[in-house]
């Protein structure tokens, strides 16, 4: 079976297409597009550009799709920004009445789970913390032996974060500031304590656009998946100390998609190790996708 999944983000939405083997999935294709949802939410609904920009998005997926002839089904789910907008019935129907797809919102809850799925699935996490940092929140999982202990969703991603608290196109110290606040405020409203935990792993798109940068900035091999959360802290300071010109080439040469909001996602990764004490980032090249099919459509945990 080959199954197309479509993940609208806050910031991106992601088109990967899959193929089912004896249990286990292989990724043939990924498509993408930088929609940033989360910056056409106004007054707590999706307004009119959005829609127009999702929908746009949607129309050219459904036509790789259309054009990949061995695709079994078509999956689309949303996260935060459709999940929390107030028109999001509205938004449902017209995707449905227009190009004919039915998306699945995902609660908080169970893109925590899917997350951690989609990561076990190749880093066999036993012991730890997992995040994964959207667009417009960032999940946080505990794991004890091989098992979710605890979850919980924070509504606070990396162009959430840029839009509330970063004025111009890079955060300064006190934006920086603003964003940890933010972070460690939401932790503490869900009862998250400052637990000891050695590794946290790094779910999503700006987790790997973090390791990418940390990659270049430190001169390592783009086969390293690991980060030094120390290292990492020192790279995001020294980042907000350079003059915008410097920043804005090396960012663009490494991931120019997320020239405003790799900064905010790397301030909150950093964050969320510091507050549980992980001195080890590990970056997960799968995520909530791979989770989705494994959990959804295979039935497997």
């Amino acid at each position: 079976m080959i199954y197309a999944i479509i993940d609208i983000g806050s910031n991106t939405i992601r088109l990967s297409v899959y193929k089912e083997k004896d249990g286990v999935i292989h990724n043939l294709f990924n498509e993408k597009e930088g929609a940033s949802l989360r910056s056409y939410i106004k007054n707590g609904k999706l307004n009119e550009k959005g829609i127009e920009r999702l929908m746009d998005t949607l129309r050219n997926f459904k036509h790789l799709i259309d054009n990949f002839d061995d695709i079994d089904v078509v999956l689309p789910f949303a996260t935060a920004t459709i999940r929390d907008s107030s028109n999001r019935s509205e938004i449902l129907k017209k995707v449905k009445d227009e190009i004919g797809f039915d998306i699945e919102i995902l609660s908080g809850e169970e893109e925590s789970k899917f997350a951690f799925i989609g990561a076990n699935s190749s880093l066999e996490i036993q012991k730890g913390v997992l995040t994964d940092i959207g667009g417009g929140s960032s999940e946080i999982v505990i794991i004890e032996q091989g098992k979710v202990i605890k979850s919980t969703s924070l509504d606070i991603g990396s162009l959430s974060a840029f839009n509330d608290n970063v004025e111009y196109l890079f955060p300064t110290k006190d934006d920086r500031k603003a964003i940890e606040k933010a972070i460690e405020d939401e932790l503490v409203e869900r009862n998250f304590y400052q637990e000891n935990h050695e590794t946290l792993c790094g779910v999503g798109g700006s987790a790997r656009a973090s390791l990418k940068l940390y990659n270049e900035y430190y001169d390592i091999d783009k086969d390293n998946f690991s980060m030094d959360r120390k290292k990492l802290k020192d790279m995001i300071k020294d980042l907000i100390d350079h003059e915008n010109k410097e920043l804005l080439d090396l960012i663009l040469s490494v991931k120019a998609d997320r020239v405003h909001t790799l900064i905010p996602g790397m301030i909150i990764l950093n964050k969320i190790a510091k507050y549980f004490k992980a001195d080890v980032i590990n970056i997960s090249q799968t995520g909530v996708r791979e989770g989705y099919v494994y959990d959804k459509v295979l039935g497997k945990e």
